[in-house]
C-alpha cells in the first residue's frame, strides 16, 4: 500500500498548532500572490496582508525583536517561492516554515539559559 495515494491526513495537531499553520499558510499565499505581482512591476500595495505578529505570538515568541520579524520575513519569501496552489503543498510548505520557527524558538531559549 502507497501511503501517498492515502486519502486521511496521518496526523492530528492540536488546534493551536492547526491555527499557526493556517495562520502561516495564508501568509505564504499572500506573499507568493504580492511577489508575483511585484515581479511584474506591481509593488508597494497598501492592502497586503500581515499575520506575522500573530504567528510569532501564537508560537509563544515573547520578545519580538525586529531581528525575530526579519527572519520571519526572510523564511517566509523563501518558503513562498515553494508554494503552489495545491491546498496539500501549501500546508506542506507552511508546516515546514512552522518547523524553522519552532527551531528558532528553542535556541532563543536555550541561549537564555547559558546566560
Amino acid at each position: 500500500m502507497k501511503l501517498k495515494n492515502l486519502n486521511v491526513q496521518l496526523l492530528k495537531f492540536p488546534s493551536e498548532i492547526e491555527f499557526t499553520i493556517y495562520l502561516i499558510k495564508e501568509d505564504l499565499r499572500s506573499s507568493k500572490f504580492f511577489n508575483t505581482l511585484a515581479s511584474v512591476g506591481f509593488e508597494d500595495n497598501p492592502y497586503r496582508s500581515d499575520f506575522s505578529t500573530m504567528v510569532l505570538a501564537s508560537i509563544g515568541f515573547e520578545d519580538r525583536s525586529d531581528a525575530l520579524y526579519e527572519l520571519y520575513y526572510n523564511l517566509l519569501n523563501k518558503y513562498a517561492k515553494k508554494v503552489e496552489s495545491d491546498n496539500k503543498k501549501i500546508i506542506k510548505v507552511a508546516f515546514n516554515l512552522y518547523v524553522d520557527l519552532i527551531i528558532e524558538k528553542r535556541k532563543a531559549i536555550n541561549d537564555s539559559d547559558s546566560d
